[in-house]
């Protein structure tokens, strides 16, 4: 059941909102569609469900071609980060629906909604309206109807954007319990790299409406193939400095060590990270960020330096990474 997007475009009035994307997902993975706000992640989502019609390229699920079959007709398990509930009906009611449309018996529909309640632990909310539930209890009753469908494809788009960090931690069991549930590609659009870090095998990353990388999230992290992912990929933000013309560099603030010798520095501020504290140097090679325990004080004169074989190099005209060390 992989899903292949096949040089995939889409234009609105002659502007292109995705170009020639081509992307595989087999069966049992899960890849985060990750970028900025209008990079194209959720057009991506709707021409997968059948929502808009790509300008050209391919759309195959299960070795079937299915670019022009009608949403309805695709089996596709797709979460909204608006939950989509009918609000006059209750949980069960909201599960059961779906069901009951596509004729499924009443004995039947009662043994799968008692089964999707169990394992988004909604039992207790079975005849609960969705006004009467939290933001997290009407997600999880969104990703129960998803798998009452039985799809051949998840599609979760952004469904954690409207939560609290708290109830976004919480929620990620859940979510991961209906992606390991069944042996289905599984597509998860978000902004938050965490997020996609924590949730996927594979993570791809847009911009523009193109690929700019896909990988492991390993991968991306360690060989960002571009400045762009190299900035995007990894929290605190990666250190960016120009050295000339035709390199630019990138080093992980995790990477960095105070030393006695190298770059000598002034200290602007610190936020704390629990654990960790994030400096904030002022340098004659600009602003760098250092991650150092929170126990590290701070000593009458800064100077920092880092391992070159850490380093990231990139042209500084294309913004590519240069694979031979420099």
């Amino acid at each position: 059941m992989s899903l292949i997007l096949n040089k995939i475009s889409w234009s609105i009035k002659n502007k292109w909102i995705i170009k020639n994307l081509s992307i595989e997902v087999k069966n049992g993975e899960c890849l985060a569609l990750l970028g900025p706000s209008g990079c194209g992640k959720s057009s991506t989502l709707r021409l997968i469900a059948g929502l808009n019609s790509p300008s050209d390229g391919t759309i195959n699920l299960d070795q079937k071609d299915i670019t022009n079959i009608e949403p309805a007709n695709r089996r596709v398990g797709m979460v909204f980060q608006s939950y989509a509930l009918f609000p006059h009906l209750n949980v069960a009611q909201n599960l059961s629906i779906g069901l009951k449309v596509r004729g499924t018996s009443t004995k039947k529909q009662k043994e799968l909604v008692s089964y999707a309640l169990a394992l988004m632990q909604l039992e207790d909310f079975s005849f609960s309206l969705p006004s009467e539930l939290s933001g997290g209890q009407r997600q999880r009753v969104a990703l129960a109807r998803a798998l009452l469908r039985d799809p051949k494809v998840y599609l979760l788009d952004e469904p954690m954007s409207n939560l609290d960090a708290q109830l976004r931690e919480e929620l990620r069991p859940q979510v991961r319990k209906l992606i390991r549930h069944g042996n289905q590609p599984v597509v998860y659009v978000t902004h938050d790299q965490h997020e996609a870090m924590a949730m996927a095998n594979k993570i791809a990353v847009l911009n523009n409406g193109e690929l700019q990388q896909i990988g492991t999230p390993k991968d991306l992290y360690n060989q960002p193939q571009s400045i762009f992912v190299a900035n995007f990929i990894g929290r605190p933000q990666i250190n960016i400095l120009k050295e000339n013309q035709n390199i630019t560099k990138g080093i992980r603030p995790e990477d960095i060590y105070l030393s006695d010798k190298g770059l000598i520095c002034k200290l602007n501020f610190i936020e704390w990270l629990g654990n960790n504290q994030l400096w904030y140097l002022e340098t004659e090679k600009g602003i760098i960020r250092y991650v150092c325990d929170a126990s590290t004080r701070v000593p009458s004169e800064i100077i920092i330096n880092w391992d070159k074989e850490k380093e990231h190099h990139f042209d500084s005209n294309t913004g590519i990474r240069i694979r031979k060390r420099l």
